[in-house]
């Protein structure tokens, strides 16, 4: 019997792609679809396929956590649930954030890890990245990204309040974070400044949201394909950004919009709008909507974007959503619409090249992807941005064909290649984590240090080889578990 083909860290590192042709994929639903309708599904074409998710790259580790990473002692946040500190991974220098969570503070075990899978597979330019979790018999780690430009809420004290220019980008990022995760059936509930993180102090710096740990889903699956949205009743969030249905324990996702209108009229005026000398006076200025515009600070403020606010800062039946926030005038207006000249050709050869790699190519990619800097791919994530013209965190066919003809034209045959190829997870569009895999630069994707985090990260026993069992284990999500041992013997030979 021929011994199965194994991987060797000389192998791991080649750059050498298959010749071959590419074989276009069947696409298959996400996994939300699939466990609404498992029972309708061809399992044998659902397991035929080679399958990239972000989150399957997200190690979730009981050995010491300081063994992989230097923690300063001094912490440089609080969130809901834990205290968060700066760190230093061991091996490549890189700089995280450690958001250590008590388990005495963990009420609901299985919930709180719910609320983990829930981040590991949100995939946003505007949302914190979760690289690893820990866990000993005291402690739950959670590896970030560290946003060294503090919080949002300093940012605008320091200044008073923000031009409307400067306001107009903030608001931007984080409503399209929102309108992702709403579309991921996620609402936060506790959205405010102090939730939103620069990533730099440099200027224009993204902005970043965090702390999930009040977040849920809001829709609920039931059997042969049906659904509903839910109604909340836990009073959740911060009591001077929740919407007046919240304070009355019945809400839906719309509560978000809410908080975005609260933050907006802050970072424009510096103002709080609903105001009192007790909580009881500030939850009846919510309810009866008592907000106004009649400091002096709105004097020289336009009437376009107080027109936004008023149409987020109303009963839940007449707000509007974050997908219409953004088609705002105000918002078009401030931030202009963008020529594209930004564009650049080296980039299509990128496409061309992840196109024409062999799967387990990709497979590293994907996981290099997962790990990488904001300021290691500025220029990656403003092509994201600018070929995702509904700003939902998604590039759709569409979308796709809109900007490759931007770097020249293409046939409809190439772009669906093109597509097929970069959507790794089979879920019908292009994720961001998908989007940055096919368009690292070659000092990640060849950096030895990262390339040997890779292998470490496949090769489970540490014995300096993977075979095809270590494949499937790693990329083989849950759903997929009776996926055939073929699929990754196949991309070993490869």
């Amino acid at each position: 019997m021929e011994e199965p083909k194994k991987l060797y860290i000389d192998d791991f590192m080649s750059d050498d792609d298959d010749d071959g042709e590419t074989k276009t994929q069947s696409r298959i639903i996400d996994r939300k679809q699939y466990e609404e309708n498992k029972s309708k599904f061809d399992i044998k074409k659902l397991i035929s396929n080679f399958i990239l998710k972000k989150e399957y790259f997200i190690s979730h580790k009981t050995t010491s956590i300081f063994d992989d990473y230097d923690i300063d002692k001094k912490p440089v946040g609080q969130g809901a649930f834990g205290i968060v500190y700066k760190a230093h991974e061991k091996n490549t220098g890189l700089v995280r954030a450690v958001k250590q969570v008590m388990n005495e503070n963990i009420k609901n075990y299985d919930g709180f890890m719910n609320e983990v899978a829930a981040l590991k597979t949100l995939d946003h330019p505007n949302i914190i990245k979760l690289f690893e979790v820990y866990e000993d018999k005291t402690c739950v780690y959670l590896v970030q990204e560290f946003c060294e430009g503090g919080e949002l809420f300093d940012y605008i004290a320091e200044r008073e309040h923000l031009p409307e220019k400067e306001a107009a980008r903030v608001f931007h990022q984080i409503s399209s974070s929102i309108l992702y995760c709403h579309k991921n059936c996620i609402c936060h509930r506790d959205l405010k400044p102090d939730n939103f993180m620069l990533a730099s102090k440099d200027p224009n710096s993204p902005v970043k949201l965090i702390d999930f740990g009040l977040s849920r889903s809001f829709f609920k699956y039931h059997d042969q394909g049906r659904g509903e949205m839910l109604r909340m009743e836990t009073r959740a969030g911060t009591a001077l950004y929740m919407a007046p249905e919240v304070l009355q324990k019945d809400y839906s996702n719309a509560c978000d919009t809410w908080s975005l209108g609260v933050i907006l009229y802050i970072m424009l005026s510096g103002l709080l709008p609903f105001e009192g000398t007790t909580d009881a006076e500030i939850e009846d200025s919510i309810k009866s909507l008592k907000y106004d515009f009649e400091d002096d600070v709105w004097e020289n403020i336009s009437e376009e974007v107080k027109d936004l606010i008023s149409k987020m800062l109303v009963y839940e039946k007449d707000r509007i959503t974050p997908k219409e926030a953004l088609s705002h005038p105000w918002v078009k207006k401030m931030l202009g619409s963008g020529s594209g000249s930004d564009y650049k050709v080296a980039y299509m050869e990128k496409f061309e090249d992840f196109k024409n790699s062999n799967n387990l190519k990709k497979a590293i990619l994907s996981f290099l992807a997962t790990k990488v800097n904001d300021d290691e791919i500025k220029e990656e994530i403003e092509l994201f941005n600018s070929f995702d013209s509904n700003n939902d965190g998604y590039i759709t066919k569409k979308e796709l064909k809109k900007g490759l003809l931007k770097l020249g034209k293409r046939s409809d045959e190439e772009i669906d290649a093109i597509m097929d190829s970069m959507d790794t997870d089979k879920n019908g569009a292009i994720n961001f984590n998908e989007f940055i895999s096919a368009t690292l630069n070659s000092n990640i994707s060849r950096d030895y240090e990262r390339i040997v985090k890779a292998f470490e990260f496949f090769d489970l026993d540490n014995d300096g080889q993977i075979d095809e069992k270590e494949l499937k284990s790693t990329l083989a999500g849950q759903e997929f578990s009776k996926i055939d041992l073929g699929i990754f013997s196949d991309a070993i030979k490869e």
